[in-house]
């Protein structure tokens, strides 16, 4: 196999005309479908299936996502910082990834029945034998994503991510439906990773082939151990909390914990995930060029903020009317730990375009430091906060990311020169803009909640604060606004 390096067209392509979009356009469109489809999929499973049942998947998940964020994304991040990538890389990586996915999930399957007991759930070992499949299907999924994003094939990643979500989403909803419970989410999640997988294969340009070189091994070894180390650190800022958390509140308090852990998530993948995604690899063309980097890295700031600020300080406080019409009874207790994980978001852009500015920069060792800092400090919050209930809590886990704002700037200014001020004045507008129509909006709310059904109020406070930040961003960053209405004019 020829070096890669300039894009190719997917086998999508060749049966599908796929309109002319940028890659963080698709990123974004494939975010904006999955979060919206995920949301009406969970508005009719959430009233029905309760929180317990989301609290189950959660502790099953602190198993199961090992394989899914840690094996397969070091791998692939590995096959892309591989400036000459050959064909045997490829199949090396199926090769060991599938093997390592067998045997992680054979202990997940063997020790299912040791982790209802420390649990004290009986249903938890039904479940992880049922899930201990997943992390095989996943990782098949690996190579094939890795040669998409070399490749900039991003419309196939998001076709890909979109019709996985479709048909386990509607699985999930059918089962839901029909009163099977927990298991519906089981199923949802075993389609959803099945499709993904098969339709990856059928879309790029690779064949499935299981081969062992241990040069191509060494080769993928130099970037992927700090990538692994760094996932590893990821995902255990993620899973060890729902593991400690579960284990003191039982999967009730895990699901409340868990639905505003999800709001985040959703905030997360619609704004910062498709500019990081895009921005990890468009950004190697500044390896040599650091005054381009650092104008390329205000930009992206900058862009990260202008929707991320708004969305997670808005949807801080809207959170009250937002429960109340949306969900029942038993989620109200959830309203306050949600509106802290939405405002978690604000601080993670700058986690988010560090990440993705050492990753470009091939600062993989400084990327996994960053993701050390953050695990160690998770580790101590989860183990002294847990005791003490589920609003302390996620008080203390919310405020993990604010509290380790240093480490991210001081990385890129040492490691990739970028200058303090563009790290912190490109967020600067976006952030006055979106408190001052937080404010707007909380006052609002609070004046006219008593008078107002939930229902009728949410969408007033919608369009109260998008009104609100538009102004603002016209009047703190005019010439944005001239060139983006001029662009649009233009169209």
């Amino acid at each position: 196999m020829k070096p890669r390096g300039r894009p190719e067209t997917s086998r999508l392509a060749k049966f599908i005309k796929l309109p002319a979009l940028s890659p963080t356009s698709w990123l974004t469109a494939k975010n904006l479908f999955s979060q919206a489809f995920a949301i009406l999929v969970f508005a009719v499973q959430a009233p029905i299936l309760g929180p317990r049942a989301f609290g189950l998947i959660s502790i099953v998940m602190v198993f199961i996502g090992f394989c899914e964020v840690v094996l397969a994304e070091a791998i692939s991040e590995s096959l892309i910082s591989i400036r000459q990538v050959e064909t045997s890389h490829f199949d090396t990586v199926n090769t060991v990834i599938v093997l390592g996915s067998i045997v992680f999930g054979g202990i997940v399957y063997a020790g299912a029945e040791t982790a209802a007991h420390i649990f004290g759930d009986a249903e938890l070992a039904p479940i992880l034998r049922w899930m201990s499949i997943l992390p095989l299907v996943s990782s098949m999924a690996a190579a094939p994503a890795a040669m998409a994003k070399r490749d900039m094939l991003f419309q196939t990643l998001a076709l890909r991510g979109m019709a996985s979500l479709l048909v386990g989403g509607t699985i999930g909803l059918i089962l839901t439906l029909l009163g099977y419970g927990v298991w519906a989410l089981v199923w949802q999640a075993l389609f959803t990773r099945l499709i993904s997988t098969i339709v990856l294969w059928m879309a790029v340009p690779l064949r499935l082939r299981f081969r062992f070189s241990r040069a191509r091994l060494s080769d993928l070894m130099t970037f992927a151990l700090p990538t692994l180390l760094s996932r590893s650190m990821n995902w255990g800022t993620g899973q060890f909390p729902r593991f400690i958390f579960g284990l003191y509140w039982g999967a009730t308090e895990l699901g409340l914990f868990g639905l505003g852990a999800r709001l985040c998530d959703i905030l997360l993948e619609l704004t910062l995930v498709p500019r990081y995604a895009a921005a990890r690899v468009e950004l190697r063309r500044f390896a040599t060029d650091p005054v381009g980097l650092n104008e390329a890295a205000g930009r992206l700031f900058f862009n990260m903020t202008l929707f991320a600020f708004p969305l997670c300080v808005g949807g801080a406080a809207i959170a009250p009317d937002l429960f109340h019409a949306w969900l029942d009874a038993r989620w109200y207790g959830g309203i306050v730990p949600a509106s802290m994980m939405m405002l978690m978001c604000a601080p993670f852009v700058t986690h988010y375009c560090a990440g993705a500015i050492l990753l470009a920069m091939n600062r993989q060792s400084s990327e996994a430091r960053m993701s050390i800092a953050q695990t160690v400090v998770t580790l101590i919050v989860t183990l002294l906060f847990a005791p003490l209930g589920l609003i302390p809590a996620t008080a203390a886990f919310a405020a993990r990311p604010l509290l380790l704002l240093p480490v991210p700037a001081k990385l890129l200014m040492s490691q990739c020169g970028i200058a303090g001020r563009t790290i912190f004045e490109a967020q600067r507008p976006a952030l006055i803009a979106a408190c001052l129509m937080g404010i707007g909006v909380t006052g609002l709310r609070i004046a006219l909640e008593r008078h107002v059904s939930s229902v009728v109020l949410l969408p007033v406070l919608v369009v109260t604060g998008a009104t609100i930040y538009c102004v603002m961003i016209s009047i703190l960053r005019p010439e944005f606004v001239r060139d983006f209405l001029g662009r649009f004019t233009s169209r």
